[in-house]
Parts: C-alpha cells; structure tokens; sequence
C-alpha cells in the first residue's frame, strides 16, 4: 500500500509559501454570502420587472417611451450585477455594479413615486449586505 503524501504547507497558507503572489491572495468570500447577494440583485430586478407593465397602465396613457427603457434597463444592470457576482465567486466587479445600481434604482422614483420607496428598501437592503461583507 502507498501512504498518502503529506503537504509541507501550512494549512490556510496559499500554495507557495511566501513569494510574491502571497500577499496579494485574498480569502474568498462565505459561499452563503455572495449567494445572498445575487438573490438581492434577482428579487429587485424582478420587483422592477414586474412593476413595468404597473407603470405603463399607471399613467393612463401618456407613457413616455424612456419610462419603459428606463426602467428594462435598469433590470439589465440588476441582472449583470447578479450574474458579475456569481460568476467572479463574490468579485469586486459584481460588487461594484450592485452597489452603482442603488442610485439608479431610487432614482427610478422620476418614473412613478412608489419606487422611491421600493428604491429605498432594496438600497438600505444592499448596503446592510456590503457591511456583512466587509465584517
């Protein structure tokens, strides 16, 4: 029988010890963690989504064409957010456009006021999720 070969390297230390790439290695991120993140992003692009037929009946008529792009293309950036974050396993990228989408979504408020408010709670929503992060 062969014995298993036993590793010179210290658990929790990236293979190679302390060359240059050492430093530069970051943890990853709680799997759990970056999948609460991308369940955000889907369930506010999903809010957004399913509020764009709302909007269009809202204004009995006078819809104005960039309420509709505005708000479809903010579902885009939602879902590329969401897809960043996944895809990068919980990389800056996906963090980044999140956290650029927050203002975009409370500003959606110049389309109908209601989404002041649903801006505002998915934001206070993401900003809590950047703190877990951080923690």
């Amino acid at each position: 029988m062969t014995e298993p070969e036993s590793t010179t390297e210290p658990v929790g230390q990236p293979a190679g010890g302390d060359g240059p790439g050492a430093a530069s290695v970051r943890p990853a991120a709680p799997r759990g963690l970056v999948g609460v993140g991308i369940g955000a992003l889907s369930l506010e692009s999903l809010v957004l989504l399913l509020a764009t037929p709302a909007v269009a009946t809202a204004e009995r008529g006078h819809v104005v064409g960039w309420h509709i792009g505005y708000l479809l293309g903010l579902v885009a950036l939602l879902i590329a957010a969401a897809i960043a974050l996944g895809r990068l396993r919980g990389g800056r990228g996906g963090l980044a456009l999140g956290t650029v989408a927050q203002p975009v979504a409370v500003a959606a408020g110049v389309v109908t006021w209601p989404m002041y408010v649903v801006g505002m709670l998915f934001a206070g929503l993401w900003l809590y999720y950047l703190r877990l992060w951080r923690g």
